[in-house]
């Protein structure tokens, strides 16, 4: 009885080492067959920590390029500017030789740009995830202006456009721009 036992155990041990050894070489073949990457290359341009950059994957050849989109681009200048502005109204505020009527006006435009600024940006992300596309929405005192992708934009990108930007600002329909752009890469 107990050589039936251990025959038994002997036999499902090695059906299990065979399966393991199987299971490796699948994975061995599957994998680019023991290709071990050599670590991280030396790219000849110099690149900055933290630089956005937009990777995108060419359907029909597979390849993918890093180029900065359009729109990536534009939001960082307009990012870039908005921090220029509210610096300078933060010192204006913290300043011992600005005025009450200089500080209350910093203030007043501070929190204008503040606020502005995420209407912006949830007008942008409602914008993307109804049309399946990056934009830019430009938000002024009495106008909007929404960059899209041309191949993107027709009449019913246009229509869901007018409603969000209705909803989200008190500014009239033919107060708002929808452009189209070409040639961006798209995501």
């Amino acid at each position: 009885m107990k050589t039936l036992i251990l025959k038994r155990k002997q036999i499902i041990i090695f059906i299990l080492t065979l399966t393991l050894c199987a299971a490796i070489v699948i994975n061995w073949y599957y994998t680019g067959r023991g290709n071990v990457p050599s670590g991280p290359k030396k790219s000849e341009e110099s690149q900055n920590l933290g630089e956005a950059k937009q990777v995108s994957k060419n359907e029909k050849t597979g390849e993918t390029s890093t180029d900065i989109t359009y729109f990536t681009n534009a939001k960082l200048k307009r990012d870039a500017e908005l921090d220029e502005t509210k610096e300078m109204l933060t010192d204006i505020i913290k300043s011992k030789d600005s005025g009450e009527a200089a500080i209350a006006d910093a203030r007043e435009k501070l929190d204008k740009i503040i606020d502005n600024g995420k209407l912006q940006v949830d007008t942008e992300n409602i914008i993307a995830a109804k049309l399946n596309c990056d934009c830019l929405v430009i938000l002024g005192a009495d106008s909007a202006e929404i960059m899209i992708p041309e191949t993107k934009l027709d009449d019913t990108a246009a229509i869901q456009i007018k409603e969000i930007i209705l909803s989200k600002t008190s500014l009239s329909a033919e107060k708002i721009s929808i452009i189209g752009v070409k040639n961006v890469v798209e995501n």
